[in-house]
C-alpha cells in the first residue's frame, strides 16, 4: 500500500508539471541572490582583514511556452556590490550593473530544465576617493540545469546549477575583463494561461 501511494505521488507530481508545460503557457518570476566576501591575508603567523564585499542580484523573468516543454523569454540582470576597505574609506568602492538577457529553456516531463541564456549592458565602477566613475559594456553567457518543484499548481520553487562566463570592456580603452566560474542559485517561477488563469 505504501509503495502504491508513493507511486502515485510521483505519478500526479509527474501529470501536474507536464501540463503546465504545454504550448501557450506563460512563466514568471525570476531569482534574488545575495552573498559577503571578506579578503584577508595571511602570513608570518597573523591574519589581516582587508576589507568586506557584499553583493545583491535580482534576476526578473518572463516566459512563453511556443510550443510543449520549450520556453522562450527574456530577463534583466540586476547587480549591486560594495566593496568596503578595512584601512581606508577612501579606498571603497561600488559597482552596478544591467543587462538585458534573453533565454530559452527546455523541460523534461518530470520538471527537470535545461537553460541558455545571454546578456548584453552596461556596468559602473564609482570610487569613493574621487577618482571619476569607470563605465563598462558588459556580455554574458551562462548554462544551466535546474528542476521545478511545484509547491501548487502555479508555482515552483526552483534549485539551479549552472555554468556563467561575463565580460566587461572599458568604454575609454581597449581593457577587457572576463570571469567565469560555476554557481548555485534558487529561484521562483509562476506558471500561467493568460487566455484562461488571469480570467478566472
Amino acid at each position: 500500500m505504501k509503495k502504491i501511494t508513493i507511486l502515485t505521488i510521483i505519478l500526479f507530481t509527474s501529470l501536474v508539471a507536464f501540463a503546465q508545460f504545454e504550448k501557450g503557457r506563460a512563466l514568471i518570476g525570476g531569482s534574488l541572490a545575495f552573498s559577503t566576501e571578506t579578503q584577508k591575508s595571511k602570513g608570518n603567523g597573523s591574519t589581516v582583514t582587508l576589507g568586506k564585499e557584499t553583493s545583491f542580484s535580482f534576476d526578473p523573468q518572463a516566459g512563453y511556452f511556443i510550443i510543449d516543454n520549450l520556453a522562450v523569454g527574456a530577463g534583466l540582470g540586476i547587480t549591486m556590490t560594495k566593496w568596503k576597505d578595512e584601512f581606508d574609506n577612501d579606498e571603497d568602492e561600488s559597482y552596478t550593473s544591467f543587462e538585458f538577457q534573453p533565454v530559452v529553456r527546455y523541460y523534461l516531463p518530470v520538471g527537470v530544465f535545461f537553460q541558455g541564456q545571454v546578456g548584453v549592458g552596461t556596468a559602473k565602477w564609482k570610487y569613493e576617493d574621487g577618482s571619476p566613475d569607470e563605465k563598462y559594456g558588459t556580455s554574458s553567457f551562462s548554462l544551466a540545469v535546474g528542476y521545478a518543484h511545484f509547491l501548487n499548481e502555479h508555482v515552483a520553487v526552483e534549485p539551479v546549477v549552472a555554468y556563467r562566463s561575463r565580460g566587461q570592456k572599458d568604454k575609454d580603452t581597449d581593457y577587457k575583463y572576463v570571469y567565469g566560474g560555476f554557481f548555485f542559485g534558487l529561484g521562483i517561477q509562476v506558471y500561467i494561461n493568460p487566455l484562461n488563469d488571469l480570467l478566472k
